[in-house]
């Protein structure tokens, strides 16, 4: 929670240098030098971004140098009768994948992967490119174009990057599912969005144990009308099959020499997430690719201090919304670690000692897994964690125990993030500030450009006191649709 008092000592209070360095900061200086704009503190400039929100999202565009390959008329474009309607840089036709080859380097991966049955590896940016050019070009062959979906379930691996990338980058709706997940809820998922094209694994492997799931996809992809081809990455085995398939090494051969980005509208759907409902049914929720690009920029340069070459790890599976985060990541130049296992095999510390041997800069987990660690004591001695910035909880605020732990067993020098993340608009409401101190069970601050207010339930009118939270403000970032499967 976010509350208005001022505990004593804060657990973790950002140095001078550490403020100065910051991309905030850098921000903050770039408004005073081309804008005229001074904020005292972190409070007035988020009191700025929600009050003026032409200039503030304008300038999150124009600092990050967002590519647009036409220009946009108008910022904003109200809706005097509901603000999701709201129009957002109309007319700017632009790619969410272009931006992040816009960080490729000869000299750091692109990605870093590892599994429960494979070691740490890296996956250079030439890779990346050829095999995104390579599925791009299958994809174009089979006849799918800009606004066509393309489902997938894959688990959390480099191919499954680079088949949201090539599906983005000829204007194309992704959507994937973990193959953890039940077929009848993947079928739930993806018969009402009619995908074209299916990407599959013959199964994953977790605790130890390998999982089949070839009888399973291959009675899913007979479930679904509209698929014109499915193509299949042998996860498991090298020689699996599924018959009215294509395998992952054809399509990577599909002859293709350069990378090309079909742009689309601002408000061209990205991609559609999941959230669960209390009947045990999905809410499919449509995200815009300009929507999702601005806020991402935002979120990770500004918020969670991401920079050219850091190392991105926020552990996650396939379907939920940190890995998408770990793809934005990539956004502000970060190299994101996939890594495909359970959080407890074969113990505990399997995702710290990841963090250490990889040289991880941030550092994400889920709110359950920190309690987990903390519950058992979990012993970190001869981990020094020199490279780790931040630790960011994905999901939840983390209660005041928890907080104290990591101070305590963990590093005594780390920012510690508690967001809050929320499907509805792909990112979180609330989440850090590497300006503001850090105080135990606390969130630090309402995110740039989100005017969050608690509302009496009585009156309906805005309260400093305990309420129901809501957005009075419209964002970028809100979703384009709804429909339940």
């Amino acid at each position: 929670m976010i509350v208005d008092r001022i505990p004593l000592k804060p657990l973790w209070a950002p140095s001078r240098a550490f403020v100065e360095q910051s991309n905030l900061k850098k921000f903050q200086n770039w408004l005073f030098v081309k804008k005229g704009l001074y904020f005292r503190d972190y409070h007035d400039l988020w009191d700025w971004s929600v009050t003026d929100l032409e200039d503030f999202w304008e300038s999150i565009w124009q600092f990050n140098d967002v590519k647009s390959h036409s220009m946009y008329w108008d910022v904003l474009v109200n809706s005097k009768k509901d603000f999701t309607a709201i129009q957002w840089f109309r007319g700017a036709s632009i790619s969410y994948a272009e931006h992040i080859f816009r960080h490729k380097n000869a000299n750091r991966p692109a990605l870093l992967y590892q599994s429960e049955r494979e070691p740490l590896r890296e996956f250079s940016w030439r890779e990346l490119e050829k095999q995104v050019t390579a599925v791009a070009a299958y994809l174009r062959l089979s006849g799918v174009n800009a606004g066509d979906r393309v489902a997938a379930v894959l688990p959390n691996c480099p191919q499954a990057v680079v088949a949201f990338l090539a599906t983005n980058s000829i204007g194309a709706v992704w959507s994937i599912c973990s193959p953890k997940m039940n077929t009848t809820d993947i079928l739930d998922r993806f018969h009402p969005i009619e995908p074209k094209i299916l990407f599959v694994a013959d199964g994953y492997f977790q605790n130890g144990k390998s999982f089949d799931k070839s009888a399973a996809m291959k009675d899913l992809m007979g479930k679904l009308p509209t698929l014109k081809k499915t193509i299949l990455l042998p996860y498991l085995s090298p020689t699996a099959q599924i018959t009215r398939t294509e395998t992952w090494s054809e399509v990577v051969t599909t002859p293709a020499h350069t990378l090309e980005f079909t742009p689309v509208l601002f408000e061209h759907p990205l991609w559609i997430l999941y959230s669960s409902e209390a009947n045990g049914k999905s809410k499919a929720i449509t995200h815009s690719v300009g929507g999702c690009l601005l806020e991402h920029l935002k979120i990770f340069a500004l918020h969670q201090n991401v920079k050219p070459g850091d190392r991105f790890f926020w552990h996650s599976n396939t379907g939920t919304l940190p890995w998408n985060f770990s793809i934005a990541a990539m956004l502000s130049g970060a190299t994101p670690l996939l890594y495909e296992g359970a959080v407890n095999y074969p113990n505990l510390n399997i995702l710290w000692e990841l963090t250490e041997k990889a040289k991880i800069n941030h550092f994400g987990g889920n709110t359950a897994y920190f309690t987990a660690c903390k519950g058992e004591n979990l012993n970190l001695q001869g981990y020094r964690f020199n490279q780790l910035q931040s630790i960011s909880s994905t999901d939840a605020t983390l209660s005041p125990e928890v907080f104290e732990w990591i101070y305590q067993k963990v590093k005594k020098d780390v920012w510690l993030i508690s967001l809050n993340s929320n499907v509805e608009i792909g990112s979180s409401f609330v989440g850090g500030c590497p300006t503001l101190p850090v105080y135990s069970g606390e969130t630090q601050c309402r995110l740039l450009g989100y005017k969050l207010e608690a509302y009496d339930k009585k009156s309906a009118t805005a309260s400093k006191e305990l309420g129901e939270v809501l957005l009075s403000q419209p964002m970028p970032s809100m979703p384009l649709s709804h429909f339940k499967s």
